[in-house]
């Protein structure tokens, strides 16, 4: 059903839908017809015996028509005749931007088992304003401004750059506010902006302003850090705040009984209130920032930290800098360390810790850097120097962490492919020095029955000379290849890390992922030691990726090799980090980027 209701002036449209035994759910709109820009209410009824017990409100679909405020809940009940019934109002305030018919879908609501609807809603807004039919409700909002209001108040108006700025905006009433809504944010321009934190409902307290009584609240409240120096401007917060008014309506019925100017009924109206702009003159720092300022201003302290001192090769250390205190923890920068250039470094990972509470930023911020060490020895991470301004000193303070003395012993393999195979041959020969006395004479056999009077004799007779001549051949082929020991790595390169690669695939296959990761870097690395004659010592991914470019590898192989090195090495001490389907893989991967290098070997040959 649909009726339109004409009062003082103001048209109603009331669209009403399905009813239960004793409640029904009405939609209303104030207008039908808006001006682009303005602004119109829509409320949504559920009124009944049991309409407080009303559940699972679903608003509808305003589709390109913007919600400034809603839902806004409001509900009331009477007695009549000894029946007690009530309501619950749901009311939007919306506008559209641009001209055009929109139309708000249904809402719905569960009243006592049973689903009731609206019916949709028309609502065409034309350009500018459209020319009113009827005369609009006289208000009292004539000095408005005197009585709601609000204030943006600065801690200071002079700071240093990156110094903290506090501004709190106050919201002023000698009218009655139901709610208000932030509409249109500050812009701070020049400014590192972070909210303070505050009570959703924040308290009410009495102030005189001026000379006058007022109901305040703080509606906001946002430390400011300025990022450049000179004057900087912010722009005014606004906020829509809901008025409840007294109105008087008139009507040309003279047989209305309500047609009395002194007759006055409540009416709450959309307003919205600016707070003032500011302006801040912010000085630079001084020129003579130390070595290790990286913008820090305000009070803190620094800590820099190891997890072990002695490793082997190829196992991580983690090297771990926070900075804690007060001031801009969020935007200031850690220190870089300096780093030994065998020992491989991946990028940090950053933590902030940051407090808003109390309207003093503090906290503090870390940078975990995961080292893989190459080679053996003796490394040493120097003093890491960290600066900031003090603003209570009004000057440079500079901090230093302690120099990190790292002792790195050899991994699980002898360094070297000489040693290795040097070794082999030497528990060949000691296999062959060694024999043992026989202490007993034996069993005894017949002449008839000896193995010598059939054909093993000859066998025995024709197979040392043989075995002679094939040992002859075989040691002068491996004192060939083994003169030439880099020439033999490089030929076998490619199949020892297909080797390790398989052995890398069973780890996989029984669980061991750890074991997985370390044998995928063994089979990478070994495979450019081999096929770039290079030492373990001197060997880095820089120079290793550089003389393969120069070989003539093409860049997608080398950004694969990469890949598949810092993903193997970052696996091995977070092996949590991949997915079974990652870990296969980068087991294809690895293998893909070895093939495609020995192909380009192969045709450069």
């Amino acid at each position: 059903m649909v009726r339109a209701i004409e009062s003082g002036g103001l048209i109603i449209l009331w669209f009403s839908v399905a009813f239960a035994q004793d409640g029904s759910f009405t939609a209303t709109a104030d207008r039908t017809k808006v001006g682009t820009g303005e602004q119109f209410t829509v409320t949504f009824n559920v009124s009944g015996a049991n309409a407080m017990g009303a559940q699972n409100f679903r608003a509808p679909d305003f589709g390109q028509l913007l919600v400034l405020s809603g839902p806004n809940t409001s509900q009331s009940y009477q007695i009549v005749n000894g029946s007690m019934s009530g309501s619950i109002a749901y009311s939007y305030v919306l506008y559209a931007r641009q001209a055009g018919k929109y139309t708000i879908t249904a809402a719905t609501i569960d009243y006592k088992g049973t689903q009731l609807k609206t019916q949709p809603i028309q609502v065409e807004v034309v350009q500018g304003k459209p020319q009113q039919k009827v005369q609009a409700p006289e208000t009292n909002l004539a000095n408005i401004g005197d009585n709601l209001f609000i204030r943006a108040i600065a801690n200071k108006q002079r700071a240093r750059v990156g110094e903290q700025i506090t501004i709190t905006y106050k919201l002023y009433t000698r009218v009655s506010v139901s709610g208000y809504d932030l509409t249109k944010a500050p812009t701070y321009e020049g400014f590192w902006s972070e909210d303070i934190e505050q009570s959703q409902q924040p308290a009410v307290v009495n102030e005189n302003y001026e000379g006058k009584q007022y109901r305040v609240a703080v509606i906001k409240r946002t430390a400011l850090f300025a990022t450049q120096a000179g004057t900087l401007k912010i722009a005014p917060l606004e906020v829509q705040c809901a008025v409840q008014v007294q109105t008087r309506r008139r009507s040309n019925d003279p047989f209305d009984v309500f047609n009395d100017p002194f007759f006055q009924q409540t009416q709450t109206q959309q307003i919205i209130v600016k707070a003032n702009p500011l302006a801040f003159t912010i000085d630079p720092l001084p020129s003579n920032a130390p070595i290790g300022f990286t913008g820090a201003v305000g009070q803190y302290t620094f800590a820099a930290t190891i997890d072990k001192n002695e490793v082997r090769a190829g196992d991580p250390i983690t090297l771990k800098l926070t900075v804690s205190g007060t001031g801009n923890v969020s935007l200031l920068s850690l220190p870089k360390p300096v780093l030994p250039t065998d020992l491989e470094a991946y990028d940090p990972k950053i933590t902030n810790d940051v407090a808003r509470a109390g309207g003093i930023i503090r906290g503090k911020k870390t940078a975990e850097y995961l080292l893989v060490p190459r080679n053996p020895g003796k490394r040493t991470i120097e003093p890491i120097p960290f600066a900031y301004y003090d603003l209570e000193k009004h000057q440079y303070i500079k901090l230093s962490s302690p120099k990190f003395d790292i002792t790195i012993t050899p991994g699980r393999e002898i360094a070297g492919g000489d040693a290795s195979i040097a070794s082999k041959e030497g528990i060949k020969l000691l296999g062959e020095d060694i024999r043992y006395l026989k202490l007993s004479s034996g069993e005894l056999q017949s002449l008839s029955e000896s193995p010598l009077g059939g054909g093993m004799f000859y066998l025995s007779t024709v197979l040392p000379p043989l075995l002679f001549v094939g040992a002859f051949v075989y040691r002068k082929r491996m004192k060939a290849i083994y003169g030439d020991m880099p020439k033999f790595r490089f030929q076998q390169a490619g199949k020892e890390a297909t080797r390790r690669l398989k052995q890398a695939k069973q780890l996989l296959a029984q669980g061991n992922t750890e074991s997985y990761h370390a044998e995928i870097s063994k089979a990478l690395f070994g495979y450019l030691e081999d096929k770039l004659h290079l030492e373990k010592s001197s060997l880095t991914v820089e120079d290793a990726v550089n003389r393969l470019q120069q070989r003539g590898v093409d860049d997608q192989t080398l950004a694969q090799l990469r890949t598949c090195i810092e993903r193997a090495d970052f696996a091995r001490f977070a092996p949590d980090s991949d997915t079974s389907g990652a870990r296969k893989e980068l087991l294809d991967a690895a293998s893909a980027a070895i093939n495609s290098i020995e192909r380009t070997f192969i045709h450069l040959s």
